[in-house]
């Protein structure tokens, strides 16, 4: 891997986390622990105020790498595999417990665990040509990076259910109808739409944003015990479905461009 697949600075004390893998639309791997592990930490300090995080080019993140995770499996390497299941929960949980507000910008694809890394973020500003999917079920696997434990928070459960039991796609309508995403923003009007929401929040008080973001999980009985808990269960479930033959038809099948055909 070329250049780093995550970028971090801050800028004016907004911390500004970049998925730098636009070649593979974003696609999440192992690689990235580093530079997620970087953006929290110093998230945390106390000079920043606020956490924005995107994605280069034309996509958010559609998720996994499924060649990746396909070659994993085709060789045995489920060690790695369950690397980067464990860093989807430990990311999801970093960015709702991070003591700052998390902005996502959404364009384009936000898919399987790029869905859940976008529904980790506190807010949410989404281009026209959003479409959200929860893909997991057309490969028979089971949701993660936070994506079941964040519908559960945002959605009736019938409609969480649908979702996440169809994989069928969410456009930016209805991401905003569903209360998925804040507001949608012309692409050519973004950059000044995230530049006003970043002044507004680095000159907003630290220690009440803090409070506002606690009381927020608390009042929906996500406190960080429980929040961790869940995160927890979800990758137990998407580590178990990977073991599955199921799994390594539907990512061939992915692969392959064909129906799956699961047993």
């Amino acid at each position: 891997m070329s250049a780093e697949p995550i970028l971090f600075e801050i800028r004016d004390r907004i911390g500004v986390l970049t998925l730098n893998r636009p070649d593979k639309l974003n696609a999440l791997v192992p690689e990235m622990r580093a530079g997620f592990e970087e953006a929290l930490a110093r998230s945390a300090e106390p000079g920043v105020r606020a956490l924005l995080v995107r994605g280069a080019g034309k996509a958010f993140s559609v998720g996994g790498d499924i060649g990746w995770m396909a070659q994993c499996l085709k060789e045995g390497r489920q060690a790695q595999l369950e690397d980067l299941l464990d860093l989807g929960s430990q990311v999801a949980y970093g960015l709702l417990t991070l003591p700052k507000p998390v902005v996502a910008i959404v364009q384009g694809a936000a898919a399987g665990g790029g869905m859940g890394l976008a529904l980790s973020a506190d807010l949410r500003l989404a281009t026209p040509d959003l479409v959200f999917s929860m893909a997991f079920v057309k490969i028979a696997l089971h949701p993660d990076w936070g994506s079941s434990v964040a519908l559960g928070r945002f959605l009736d459960p019938a409609v969480a259910a649908e979702l996440m039991l169809t994989g069928d796609r969410v456009d930016a309508s209805r991401a905003l109808a569903l209360g998925l995403v804040n507001r949608i923003v012309p692409a050519d009007q973004m950059d000044a739409a995230v530049d006003a929401l970043g002044r507004q929040l680095a000159s907003g008080p630290a220690a009440t944003f803090s409070a506002i973001k606690a009381s927020v999980l608390r009042n929906q009985g996500y406190e960080a015990p429980r929040l961790k808990a869940l995160l927890e269960a979800e990758a137990i479930q998407m580590k178990a479905a990977m073991a599955r033959p199921d799994a390594q038809e539907g990512l061939a099948a992915f692969l392959e461009k064909r129906t799956p055909r699961f047993a």
